[in-house]
Protein backbone atom coordinates (compact mmCIF):
# COMPACT_ATOMS: atom_id res chain seq x y z
CA UNK A 1 0.00 0.00 0.00
CA UNK A 2 1.19 3.52 -0.81
CA UNK A 3 2.24 5.30 2.39
CA UNK A 4 -0.08 8.23 1.65
CA UNK A 5 -3.15 6.02 2.03
CA UNK A 6 -2.19 4.01 5.13
CA UNK A 7 -4.85 4.41 7.84
CA UNK A 8 -6.29 7.36 5.91
CA UNK A 9 -9.99 8.14 5.50
CA UNK A 10 -9.62 11.80 4.53
CA UNK A 11 -6.71 13.29 2.58
CA UNK A 12 -6.61 17.10 2.46
CA UNK A 13 -4.43 18.54 -0.32
CA UNK A 14 -3.21 22.03 0.53
CA UNK A 15 -0.88 24.51 -1.15
CA UNK A 16 -0.75 27.84 -2.89
CA UNK A 17 -2.18 28.45 -6.35
CA UNK A 18 -0.41 27.26 -9.48
CA UNK A 19 1.50 24.32 -8.00
CA UNK A 20 -0.60 21.59 -9.66
CA UNK A 21 -2.56 20.73 -6.52
CA UNK A 22 -5.79 19.77 -8.32
CA UNK A 23 -3.99 17.50 -10.79
CA UNK A 24 -2.03 15.83 -7.98
CA UNK A 25 -5.27 15.27 -6.03
CA UNK A 26 -6.88 13.59 -9.06
CA UNK A 27 -3.81 11.41 -9.64
CA UNK A 28 -3.78 10.34 -6.00
CA UNK A 29 -7.45 9.41 -6.39
CA UNK A 30 -6.60 7.14 -9.32
CA UNK A 31 -3.72 5.60 -7.39
CA UNK A 32 -6.01 4.79 -4.46
CA UNK A 33 -8.72 3.36 -6.78
CA UNK A 34 -6.10 1.09 -8.33
CA UNK A 35 -5.37 -0.21 -4.84
CA UNK A 36 -9.02 -1.21 -4.51
CA UNK A 37 -10.48 1.74 -2.62
CA UNK A 38 -13.77 3.47 -3.34
CA UNK A 39 -12.52 7.04 -3.68
CA UNK A 40 -14.12 10.47 -4.00
CA UNK A 41 -12.12 13.49 -5.18
CA UNK A 42 -13.77 16.75 -4.13
CA UNK A 43 -12.43 19.68 -6.10
CA UNK A 44 -13.09 23.41 -6.10
CA UNK A 45 -12.42 24.87 -9.52
CA UNK A 46 -10.71 22.40 -11.85
CA UNK A 47 -9.30 23.47 -15.20
CA UNK A 48 -11.72 22.77 -18.05
CA UNK A 49 -9.53 20.01 -19.46
CA UNK A 50 -9.25 18.26 -16.09
CA UNK A 51 -13.00 18.57 -15.52
CA UNK A 52 -13.57 16.92 -18.90
CA UNK A 53 -11.08 14.18 -18.02
CA UNK A 54 -12.88 13.44 -14.76
CA UNK A 55 -16.30 13.65 -16.43
CA UNK A 56 -17.52 16.43 -14.12
CA UNK A 57 -17.63 19.42 -16.46
CA UNK A 58 -20.79 21.43 -15.74
CA UNK A 59 -21.86 19.05 -12.96
CA UNK A 60 -21.90 19.48 -9.19
CA UNK A 61 -23.19 15.99 -8.45
CA UNK A 62 -20.96 13.12 -7.37
CA UNK A 63 -20.05 11.42 -10.65
CA UNK A 64 -18.27 8.16 -11.40
CA UNK A 65 -15.21 9.00 -13.49
CA UNK A 66 -15.62 7.47 -16.99
CA UNK A 67 -13.03 5.29 -18.70
CA UNK A 68 -11.72 3.63 -15.55
CA UNK A 69 -10.92 -0.02 -15.08
CA UNK A 70 -9.55 -0.28 -11.57
CA UNK A 71 -9.72 -2.70 -8.69
CA UNK A 72 -11.68 -0.03 -6.80
CA UNK A 73 -13.85 2.90 -7.98
CA UNK A 74 -13.11 6.58 -8.55
CA UNK A 75 -15.72 9.33 -8.17
CA UNK A 76 -15.37 13.09 -8.46
CA UNK A 77 -17.39 16.21 -7.71
CA UNK A 78 -17.02 19.98 -8.08
CA UNK A 79 -18.20 21.76 -4.94
CA UNK A 80 -21.07 24.20 -5.57
CA UNK A 81 -20.62 26.68 -2.73
CA UNK A 82 -24.08 28.25 -2.77
CA UNK A 83 -25.84 24.91 -3.16
CA UNK A 84 -23.84 23.47 -0.24
CA UNK A 85 -24.54 26.48 1.99
CA UNK A 86 -28.25 26.38 1.12
CA UNK A 87 -28.43 22.68 1.95
CA UNK A 88 -26.78 23.32 5.31
CA UNK A 89 -29.22 26.13 6.19
CA UNK A 90 -32.25 24.06 5.16
CA UNK A 91 -31.08 21.09 7.20
CA UNK A 92 -30.10 23.17 10.23
CA UNK A 93 -33.34 25.17 10.21
CA UNK A 94 -35.32 21.98 9.49
CA UNK A 95 -36.80 23.45 6.29
CA UNK A 96 -38.89 25.88 8.30
CA UNK A 97 -40.34 29.21 7.14
CA UNK A 98 -37.27 30.98 8.51
CA UNK A 99 -35.07 28.83 6.27
CA UNK A 100 -37.11 29.89 3.23
CA UNK A 101 -36.85 33.53 4.27
CA UNK A 102 -33.10 33.21 4.65
CA UNK A 103 -32.63 31.57 1.24
CA UNK A 104 -34.67 34.36 -0.40
CA UNK A 105 -32.87 37.12 1.48
CA UNK A 106 -30.77 39.27 -0.85
CA UNK A 107 -28.06 39.77 1.75
CA UNK A 108 -27.77 36.02 2.35
CA UNK A 109 -27.40 35.39 -1.40
CA UNK A 110 -24.38 37.68 -1.38
CA UNK A 111 -22.89 36.39 1.88
CA UNK A 112 -23.16 32.72 0.97
CA UNK A 113 -20.93 33.15 -2.07
CA UNK A 114 -18.68 36.15 -1.44
CA UNK A 115 -18.24 36.51 2.32
CA UNK A 116 -14.68 35.85 3.48
CA UNK A 117 -14.58 32.29 4.79
CA UNK A 118 -17.81 31.12 3.13
CA UNK A 119 -16.02 29.18 0.38
CA UNK A 120 -13.77 27.49 2.90
CA UNK A 121 -16.73 26.66 5.14
CA UNK A 122 -18.73 25.11 2.31
CA UNK A 123 -15.71 23.08 1.17
CA UNK A 124 -15.35 21.60 4.64
CA UNK A 125 -19.13 21.26 5.04
CA UNK A 126 -19.29 19.20 1.83
CA UNK A 127 -16.33 17.13 2.99
CA UNK A 128 -17.91 16.44 6.37
CA UNK A 129 -21.32 15.57 4.86
CA UNK A 130 -19.71 12.94 2.63
CA UNK A 131 -17.53 11.73 5.51
CA UNK A 132 -20.65 11.27 7.66
CA UNK A 133 -22.34 9.23 4.92
CA UNK A 134 -19.58 6.58 5.06
CA UNK A 135 -20.05 5.93 1.33
CA UNK A 136 -16.34 6.06 0.51
CA UNK A 137 -13.16 4.43 1.79
CA UNK A 138 -11.17 7.58 1.04
CA UNK A 139 -12.14 11.21 0.39
CA UNK A 140 -9.57 13.54 -1.16
CA UNK A 141 -10.25 17.27 -0.81
CA UNK A 142 -8.61 19.71 -3.19
CA UNK A 143 -8.70 22.92 -1.13
CA UNK A 144 -9.22 26.45 -2.49
CA UNK A 145 -6.00 28.27 -3.34
CA UNK A 146 -5.22 30.58 -0.43
CA UNK A 147 -2.32 32.85 0.40
CA UNK A 148 -1.90 30.96 3.65
CA UNK A 149 -3.06 27.35 3.93
CA UNK A 150 -3.83 27.81 7.61
CA UNK A 151 -6.42 30.51 6.74
CA UNK A 152 -8.44 27.77 5.08
CA UNK A 153 -8.51 25.72 8.27
CA UNK A 154 -9.55 28.59 10.52
CA UNK A 155 -12.14 30.10 8.17
CA UNK A 156 -15.14 28.13 9.57
CA UNK A 157 -14.42 29.38 13.10
CA UNK A 158 -14.29 32.95 11.82
CA UNK A 159 -17.58 32.48 9.97
CA UNK A 160 -19.19 30.95 13.05
CA UNK A 161 -18.00 33.90 15.16
CA UNK A 162 -19.60 36.31 12.69
CA UNK A 163 -22.99 34.67 13.20
CA UNK A 164 -22.60 34.28 16.94
CA UNK A 165 -25.50 35.13 19.23
CA UNK A 166 -23.78 38.25 20.52
CA UNK A 167 -23.37 39.68 17.02
CA UNK A 168 -26.86 38.64 15.96
CA UNK A 169 -28.46 40.33 18.96
CA UNK A 170 -26.80 43.58 17.96
CA UNK A 171 -28.53 43.52 14.57
CA UNK A 172 -32.01 42.35 15.57
CA UNK A 173 -34.85 44.84 15.98
CA UNK A 174 -37.99 42.73 16.49
CA UNK A 175 -41.37 44.42 16.37
CA UNK A 176 -39.80 47.85 15.94
CA UNK A 177 -38.58 47.99 19.55
CA UNK A 178 -35.56 50.11 20.40
CA UNK A 179 -33.24 47.14 20.70
CA UNK A 180 -30.58 45.56 18.57
CA UNK A 181 -28.59 47.43 15.97
CA UNK A 182 -31.19 50.05 15.10
CA UNK A 183 -32.18 50.70 18.68
CA UNK A 184 -28.59 51.20 19.73
CA UNK A 185 -28.08 53.67 16.92
CA UNK A 186 -31.16 55.69 17.88
CA UNK A 187 -30.44 55.55 21.60
CA UNK A 188 -26.93 56.81 20.90
CA UNK A 189 -28.30 59.79 19.04
CA UNK A 190 -26.92 58.52 15.74
CA UNK A 191 -30.10 58.56 13.73
CA UNK A 192 -28.21 60.46 11.06
CA UNK A 193 -25.89 57.47 10.58
CA UNK A 194 -28.87 55.28 9.73
CA UNK A 195 -29.99 57.83 7.15
CA UNK A 196 -26.52 57.84 5.62
CA UNK A 197 -26.50 54.03 5.48
CA UNK A 198 -29.88 54.06 3.76
CA UNK A 199 -28.70 56.65 1.25
CA UNK A 200 -25.59 54.56 0.48
CA UNK A 201 -27.13 51.10 0.40
CA UNK A 202 -30.84 51.72 0.05
CA UNK A 203 -33.56 51.05 2.59
CA UNK A 204 -33.98 47.54 1.15
CA UNK A 205 -30.51 46.58 2.30
CA UNK A 206 -31.15 47.87 5.83
CA UNK A 207 -34.42 45.92 6.02
CA UNK A 208 -32.79 42.75 4.67
CA UNK A 209 -29.98 43.13 7.19
CA UNK A 210 -32.47 43.08 10.04
CA UNK A 211 -34.48 40.22 8.50
CA UNK A 212 -31.32 38.21 7.97
CA UNK A 213 -30.23 38.30 11.60
CA UNK A 214 -33.78 37.72 12.83
CA UNK A 215 -34.04 34.49 10.84
CA UNK A 216 -30.66 32.89 11.53
CA UNK A 217 -31.52 31.98 15.13
CA UNK A 218 -32.50 28.43 14.24
CA UNK A 219 -29.19 27.54 12.62
CA UNK A 220 -26.73 29.53 14.73
CA UNK A 221 -26.20 26.66 17.17
CA UNK A 222 -25.99 24.18 14.28
CA UNK A 223 -23.29 26.29 12.63
CA UNK A 224 -21.26 26.30 15.84
CA UNK A 225 -21.69 22.55 16.33
CA UNK A 226 -20.78 21.88 12.70
CA UNK A 227 -17.60 23.90 13.13
CA UNK A 228 -16.68 21.77 16.16
CA UNK A 229 -17.46 18.51 14.30
CA UNK A 230 -15.43 19.55 11.25
CA UNK A 231 -12.45 20.47 13.42
CA UNK A 232 -12.68 17.12 15.21
CA UNK A 233 -12.59 15.34 11.83
CA UNK A 234 -9.61 17.41 10.62
CA UNK A 235 -7.45 16.61 13.66
CA UNK A 236 -8.43 12.93 13.65
CA UNK A 237 -5.54 10.42 13.23
CA UNK A 238 -7.28 9.15 10.08
CA UNK A 239 -7.21 12.59 8.41
CA UNK A 240 -3.90 13.29 6.75
CA UNK A 241 -2.63 16.40 4.99
CA UNK A 242 -0.73 16.44 1.72
CA UNK A 243 1.19 19.65 1.02
CA UNK A 244 1.81 20.29 -2.69
CA UNK A 245 4.50 22.75 -3.72
CA UNK A 246 6.88 23.41 -6.58
CA UNK A 247 10.07 25.21 -7.32
CA UNK A 248 10.85 28.33 -7.06
CA UNK A 249 12.55 29.25 -3.80
CA UNK A 250 9.61 31.42 -2.72
CA UNK A 251 7.25 28.44 -3.06
CA UNK A 252 9.57 26.26 -0.99
CA UNK A 253 9.79 28.86 1.78
CA UNK A 254 6.01 29.20 1.71
CA UNK A 255 5.70 25.41 1.95
CA UNK A 256 7.99 25.37 5.00
CA UNK A 257 5.75 27.93 6.67
CA UNK A 258 2.63 25.90 5.76
CA UNK A 259 4.18 22.75 7.21
CA UNK A 260 4.94 24.44 10.53
CA UNK A 261 1.51 26.04 10.79
CA UNK A 262 -0.34 22.82 9.91
CA UNK A 263 1.46 20.96 12.69
CA UNK A 264 0.99 23.85 15.09
CA UNK A 265 -2.77 23.53 14.58
CA UNK A 266 -2.69 19.86 15.62
CA UNK A 267 -3.20 18.49 12.09
CA UNK A 268 -1.32 15.48 10.69
CA UNK A 269 1.01 16.41 7.84
CA UNK A 270 2.17 13.11 6.37
CA UNK A 271 3.07 13.92 2.77
CA UNK A 272 4.78 16.63 0.77
CA UNK A 273 4.70 16.53 -3.03
CA UNK A 274 7.40 18.48 -4.86
CA UNK A 275 5.98 19.10 -8.32
CA UNK A 276 7.90 19.96 -11.50
CA UNK A 277 11.29 19.48 -9.88
CA UNK A 278 13.25 18.83 -13.10
CA UNK A 279 12.56 17.84 -16.74
CA UNK A 280 11.71 14.14 -16.78
CA UNK A 281 14.16 13.53 -19.63
CA UNK A 282 17.15 15.09 -17.85
CA UNK A 283 19.54 12.61 -16.22
CA UNK A 284 21.73 14.43 -13.71
CA UNK A 285 23.97 11.36 -13.40
CA UNK A 286 24.72 10.98 -17.10
CA UNK A 287 27.92 12.07 -18.81
CA UNK A 288 27.56 12.85 -22.49
CA UNK A 289 30.50 13.15 -24.83
CA UNK A 290 30.50 14.14 -28.46
CA UNK A 291 32.26 15.82 -31.34
CA UNK A 292 32.82 19.48 -32.05
CA UNK A 293 29.78 19.35 -34.34
CA UNK A 294 27.41 19.14 -31.38
CA UNK A 295 29.59 21.03 -28.90
CA UNK A 296 27.05 23.85 -28.55
CA UNK A 297 24.33 21.34 -27.71
CA UNK A 298 26.57 19.66 -25.16
CA UNK A 299 27.35 23.00 -23.51
CA UNK A 300 23.64 23.77 -23.22
CA UNK A 301 22.99 20.35 -21.71
CA UNK A 302 25.85 20.84 -19.25
CA UNK A 303 24.46 24.22 -18.15
CA UNK A 304 21.05 22.66 -17.59
CA UNK A 305 22.59 19.91 -15.48
CA UNK A 306 24.40 22.51 -13.37
CA UNK A 307 21.20 24.55 -12.95
CA UNK A 308 19.11 21.57 -11.84
CA UNK A 309 21.93 20.21 -9.66
CA UNK A 310 21.84 23.53 -7.76
CA UNK A 311 18.07 23.20 -7.40
CA UNK A 312 18.60 19.67 -6.09
CA UNK A 313 20.63 21.10 -3.21
CA UNK A 314 17.71 23.39 -2.33
CA UNK A 315 15.31 20.42 -2.35
CA UNK A 316 17.59 18.49 -0.03
CA UNK A 317 17.82 21.45 2.35
CA UNK A 318 14.02 21.77 2.26
CA UNK A 319 13.53 18.07 3.00
CA UNK A 320 16.07 18.12 5.83
CA UNK A 321 13.99 20.74 7.64
CA UNK A 322 10.86 18.56 7.54
CA UNK A 323 10.14 16.03 10.26
CA UNK A 324 11.22 12.45 9.63
CA UNK A 325 7.64 11.17 9.61
CA UNK A 326 6.84 13.28 6.53
CA UNK A 327 7.22 11.41 3.23
CA UNK A 328 8.41 13.54 0.30
CA UNK A 329 7.46 12.61 -3.26
CA UNK A 330 9.03 14.25 -6.29
CA UNK A 331 7.30 14.67 -9.62
CA UNK A 332 9.28 15.70 -12.70
CA UNK A 333 8.27 18.47 -15.07
CA UNK A 334 6.44 16.74 -17.92
CA UNK A 335 6.74 17.68 -21.58
CA UNK A 336 2.98 18.01 -22.13
CA UNK A 337 -0.04 18.94 -20.05
CA UNK A 338 -2.08 16.15 -18.51
CA UNK A 339 -5.29 16.02 -20.50
CA UNK A 340 -6.76 12.55 -20.03
CA UNK A 341 -7.07 9.60 -17.68
CA UNK A 342 -3.92 8.04 -19.11
CA UNK A 343 -1.95 11.18 -18.17
CA UNK A 344 -3.32 11.10 -14.62
CA UNK A 345 -2.45 7.42 -14.39
CA UNK A 346 1.12 8.13 -15.51
CA UNK A 347 1.44 10.86 -12.90
CA UNK A 348 0.09 8.46 -10.26
CA UNK A 349 2.65 5.88 -11.40
CA UNK A 350 5.45 8.43 -10.88
CA UNK A 351 4.22 9.05 -7.35
CA UNK A 352 4.10 5.30 -6.69
CA UNK A 353 7.62 4.93 -8.06
CA UNK A 354 8.73 7.69 -5.72
CA UNK A 355 7.59 5.45 -2.86
CA UNK A 356 10.39 3.03 -3.72
CA UNK A 357 13.13 5.66 -3.57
Amino acid sequence: MITIFQETQVLVCVGSGGVGKTTVAASLGILAAKEGKKVLVLTIDPAKRLAQTLGIEGSTDITKVPGQNYKGELYASVIDHKKTFDAFVERAAKKSDSAKKILNNGLYKQLSTSLSGSQEFTSLEKLYSVFESKQFDLIILDTPPTKHAIDFLYAPQKLSALFSEGVAKWFRDPEGKKSGFFGHMLQSGTKQVLKILESLTGSTFIRELGDFFMNIEQWQAQLLQRTVDVHRMLVSPTTHFCLVTSFDQAKLKEAEFFAREIRKGGYHLKTVVLNRVFPHWLNLESNITGTSQNEELLQTYSKMKTYYADREKLYQQFESRLKKDVRVFRIPDLVKDISDIKGLEELGHMIAEGEKV
